[in-house]
């Protein structure tokens, strides 16, 4: 069985592996969790990134950011990726 570390560090590894994170500031683990049959990690990881703007001159130089996040559901045992979806963005 995996520990929580080994979850977490599998899940930012993804993250890495499946995205280029040097486009995302503030990389950071925001809440982790065994599913109710003990099967399953759950490891939610939240970054920002700037917003886009359909005006270049506005884009220029923005310094708004969304924040978005990722949430793995990992398998306890082997530590594989059993999915991936979007959290809750916000501004």
């Amino acid at each position: 069985m995996l520990t929580v570390k080994q979850a977490v560090r599998t899940a930012m590894d993804l993250l890495e592996d499946l995205y280029d994170t040097r486009k995302f500031e503030d990389i950071l683990l925001e809440a982790v969790e065994m599913d109710d049959d003990g099967r399953h990690w759950q490891v939610t990881v939240g970054f920002s990134r700037k917003a886009l703007s359909e005006n270049v001159m506005e884009a220029i130089g923005s310094k708004k950011y969304i924040r978005s996040r990722k949430i793995f559901h990992i398998d306890g045992n082997t530590g594989d990726l059993v999915s991936m979806k979007d959290g809750e963005p916000s501004i």
